[in-house]
């Protein structure tokens, strides 16, 4: 599968309300080389709430970044899948 196709990972993260929380996710998205395609982040709670699309580049690589992130010692949950293309879907005329 490569970037063509559209394909994205949706990375969806809770970490602790830290200063460099924030930086410290990026910096784990930057060393394990992710294309980093949509960035949303925002206080939630006693948290900040992080939402990261990445370009798809496989399984192996998406696992081993979910492993980094959830071994970041900002990172209290983590979940991660697919995330369609960014077009919306066409819509058939009648």
């Amino acid at each position: 599968m490569s970037a063509d196709d559209g394909k994205r990972r949706l990375f969806l993260v809770r970490a602790l309300d830290e200063p460099d929380a924030l930086a410290r996710v990026l910096g784990v998205v930057t060393f394990q080389q992710a294309r980093l395609t949509r960035l949303e982040a925002e206080p939630v709670g006693d948290g900040l709430s992080i939402r990261l699309e990445i370009e798809d580049a496989g399984e192996h690589r998406a696992e081993a970044l979910a492993r980094r992130l959830e071994a970041c010692p900002v990172v209290r949950r983590l979940a991660f899948g697919w995330r369609g293309g960014l077009a919306p879907a066409a819509v058939p005329r009648h």
